[in-house]
């Protein structure tokens, strides 16, 4: 558990606790917590430290108990999408399928993310993309058919 970065989602899937208490331990500085990309993140020996998963083992040594949660790690990834020569109405069905789509993987819909920004001077939109790299592989795919 120590190398690993959890959410605040995790954080609190792994100790049965609301999201909202698990963020309320963290603005009362009783669980250390970093801003990365907006969002809270606990490294994993701020969370071992928080749960106090110790326990004497017989020869009186005080050994870290791994979680029994099943933990995998995955790699996030995010990214800046910009698209030229769109205009509003184009701009908004790529900005509707793609969070539409988003919203319906019930898997990532909690802890993916996608953001639009629309240029009217420019005719431009940016689209921001974060999550797992499965997530992000199938949004862009998507976005370059929509693109076509």
């Amino acid at each position: 558990m120590e190398k690993y970065l959890y959410s605040v989602e995790k954080v609190a899937e792994l100790l049965g606790l609301h999201q909202k208490t698990v963020l309320r331990y963290i603005n009362e500085g009783k669980l250390k917590a970093n801003k990365i990309g907006g969002r809270w993140r606990i490294h994993g020996n701020d969370l071992t430290s928080f749960v106090g998963l110790k326990e004497r083992d017989p020869g009186g040594f005080t050994r870290i108990q791994k979680p029994k949660a099943d933990i995998t790690p995955e790699p996030w990834v995010s990214t800046v999408v910009n698209a030229e020569n769109i205009d509003r109405e184009e701009s908004m069905r790529i900005s509707n399928t793609l969070i539409a789509i988003a919203n319906s993987h019930s898997e990532h819909s909690k802890r993916c993310r996608i953001d639009t920004v629309y240029f009217e001077e420019e005719l431009k939109i940016q689209i921001l993309i974060w999550g797992t790299l499965d997530f992000t592989s199938q949004m862009l795919k998507l976005l370059e058919e929509l693109l076509k």
